[in-house]
């Protein structure tokens, strides 16, 4: 697993481009002149963001008629059909949220759904296309409905992966589970975590410090006085584990240090790392929120893991 410190917690887009291909739903019937021929094919791409957002809005309008849908439209032009508004409480950008969705177009090809996977979706509100920004806060928690979106508020004039065409209008069957204040939910999991990561602490019998965000540091080596920053460029060898031994990550086994920027890698990284100079060795122990949270990253580190990583900083 090559350098998997420099992996961050960026969700590009909403939709997951390694789902396998699904069957064509049939709940609905596809709109009468449901992607013309300029939507479906790249070599006659719609460019003109004008010209497009009318097409999809005819479009989007004959899909309804057509299946006699009751539906809202935002000044967006976004439709919303709304099956249960949810609570009162609505998401805001900043929230983190859980949500099952169901993702096609408007001729009935799926090109995603959470739901066919039986796994609900988490992610920062945002961070996704703005078409689920606009239209995700129509509900509350409990919500359940359709999004329509115009290509101009999904992926525009450029394809996504093999399922989406260029000028695609998306539809959404979308219910919202839950969502968060980030800041809060961090709190309460760094409370959670706090216990177990000072039993471990102490099992080793270590002499730890811990940082105002909440990673534990070890000093075998302090390094010298001058200390990285936020800007710097780090070299450094590290061993990342879990707290059972598992050993998910180590540059000192591939024999080549690894060199990054540092604002560029994992939280508890930006704190852990600036408490050693050139030359420093020891440990970070860095609670889940502060590492890959709930989404955890790749086969060896599950969700909500506490990491643990002995550190050289080489140079900065």
């Amino acid at each position: 697993m090559k350098n998997l410190i420099l992996l961050t917690s960026f969700l590009s887009m909403v939709v997951l481009f390694s789902c396998k291909p699904k069957e064509k739903s049939a709940e609905a019937k596809p709109a009468a002149q449901s992607q013309k021929e300029p939507v479906k094919t790249n070599s006659t791409v719609n460019t003109n963001q004008g010209e497009q957002a009318s097409i999809d809005e005819e479009l989007i309008k004959a899909y309804i008629a057509e299946n006699n849908l009751k539906a809202e439209r935002d000044p967006s032009g976004i439709y919303i059909i709304t099956e249960e508004a949810g609570g009162d409480a609505k998401p805001s950008l900043t929230d983190q949220i859980t949500a099952h969705y169901h993702g096609s177009l408007l001729d009935g090809t799926v090109f995603d759904s959470s739901k066919d996977r039986g796994q609900p979706f988490e992610f920062s509100l945002g961070r996704v296309v703005k078409g689920w920004q606009i239209g995700i806060p129509k509900f509350g928690k409990g919500g359940k409905g359709k999004l329509i979106i115009p290509s101009g508020l999904a992926y525009g004039a450029r394809a996504a992966g093999d399922k989406i065409p260029a000028n695609s209008v998306l539809m959404f069957d979308i219910e919202v589970i839950d969502f968060v204040d980030p800041a809060i939910k961090m709190k309460e999991m760094l409370a959670k975590e706090e216990s177990t990561m000072l039993d471990f602490i102490k099992e080793k019998g270590w002499k730890a410090e811990k940082t105002e965000a909440g990673v534990y540091y070890v000093i075998d080596e302090p390094g010298t006085a001058e200390k990285p920053t936020l800007q710097s460029q780090v070299t450094c060898h590290y061993e990342g584990s879990l707290l059972d031994g598992s050993v998910f990550d180590s540059s000192f086994k591939r024999g080549k240090p690894a060199t990054f920027p540092l604002n560029g890698v994992v939280k508890g990284w930006q704190e852990g790392i600036p408490q050693f100079g050139k030359g420093g060795k020891g440990t970070l122990i860095i609670p889940s929120p502060l590492g890959y949270g709930a989404r955890g990253a790749g086969a060896q580190i599950p969700p909500n893991s506490i990491l643990v990583f002995k550190v050289e900083v080489i140079d900065f």
